[in-house]
């Protein structure tokens, strides 16, 4: 991804389901950026929270669409679990 790309929000969830799930966009050529706010204020000194504390995952706009498929996908087989 690069800085002239503009992002979009496609996922909120734990941490591991973003991580899992960005693995999964990588594996697809699908960059993505996973925002923690719990790990940013723990980092700058400040803040607290718990384990689960929700993660956020942006893709690039152009990728937006193939990348609702894949989260879909995703998604469903957590269900089936």
């Amino acid at each position: 991804m690069t800085n002239q790309e503009d992002l979009a929000f496609l996922y909120s969830g734990t941490e591991i389901n973003a991580k899992i799930l960005k693995e999964i966009l990588e594996d697809n050529d699908i960059g993505s950026l996973i925002k923690n706010d719990m790990k940013s204020g723990l980092t700058a000194g400040f803040g607290g929270g718990y384990a689960e504390a929700e993660a956020s995952l942006f893709v690039a706009e152009k990728n937006l669409e193939k990348a609702k498929t894949l989260l879909k996908q995703f998604l469903d087989a957590l269900e089936t679990e």
